[in-house]
């Protein structure tokens, strides 16, 4: 399978979305995210390593914390994380910069599953809000809506807030996440600093890798998912 032949292009998405939010035409929370269309990523100057050909060490153990889910749920993060290898990306519905680029990449891992039955069964996708206040349950359900609306035949994928920053920043914290707000009575763009971070969490609950914006390669996600796999498949002795 050639992910970067047959799945949508994180670069096509973030340039659609940051060309809405110049406009004046950003979508508002209330309406359904539009469905990425599907074309090529292009070339790229490296082929990634071989699936297995490497080992992926443990960095730290993802944080536990209480989330929402796009029902109002309270959920625990630890229990969402639980029996599968897990791609979690730390988003902000208004964000017109880093975050389209994360969430594009989770959607080109969502597309490459609908061909490979075991990451059906055996991942997950999180995206998961640093911007409680506007980012409500309904917010992250229309955030995700593309996705929810072809989930059949795909890997889960999970939209989540949280109720506060109070539930929010240990999750930040044990993520190592550093969001950088605009004090209170000054907040005119509503834009939060950050640099984009996207986790793999193996199916202990293990941080294995953290991605920022100049390895965000889907085909090197796709290589370390498959490596996690066949790390697991060997500890069972198949």
């Amino acid at each position: 399978m050639q992910v970067g032949k047959s799945i949508p292009g994180f670069a096509l998405l973030a340039a659609a979305l940051i060309v809405a939010g110049v406009t004046g035409t950003a979508r508002a929370h209330d309406e359904p995210a539009e469905m990425p269309e599907q074309a090529p990523l292009g070339d790229f100057e490296y082929e990634p390593p071989q699936p297995g050909s490497y080992h992926l060490p443990v960095i730290r153990r993802a944080p536990d914390g209480q989330v929402v889910d796009i029902e109002g749920r309270p959920q625990s993060l630890a229990t969402l994380l639980a029996d599968r290898i897990v791609v979690l990306s730390l988003i902000y519905t208004a964000c017109e910069t880093e975050c389209p680029l994360g969430t594009s990449a989770l959607y080109d891992l969502y597309y490459a599953s609908a061909e490979d039955p075991e990451l059906v069964q055996r991942v997950k996708l999180i995206s998961l809000s640093f911007d409680p206040e506007r980012d409500t349950p309904d917010a992250m359900a229309s955030y995700g809506y593309a996705a929810l609306a072809e989930a059949e035949g795909k890997c889960p994928w999970d939209f989540l807030t949280t109720a506060s920053r109070r539930e929010l920043d240990p999750i930040l914290q044990g993520f190592g996440q550093v969001v950088d707000r605009e004090p209170p009575g000054r907040a005119v763009s509503g834009t939060i600093n950050h640099l984009l971070r996207v986790y793999l969490i193996d199916r202990r609950g293990a941080i294995r890798n953290i991605y920022g914006l100049g390895f965000l390669d889907p085909r090197l996600l796709l290589a370390d998912i498959r490596t996690l796999l066949m790390e697991e498949q060997a500890a069972k002795g198949l």
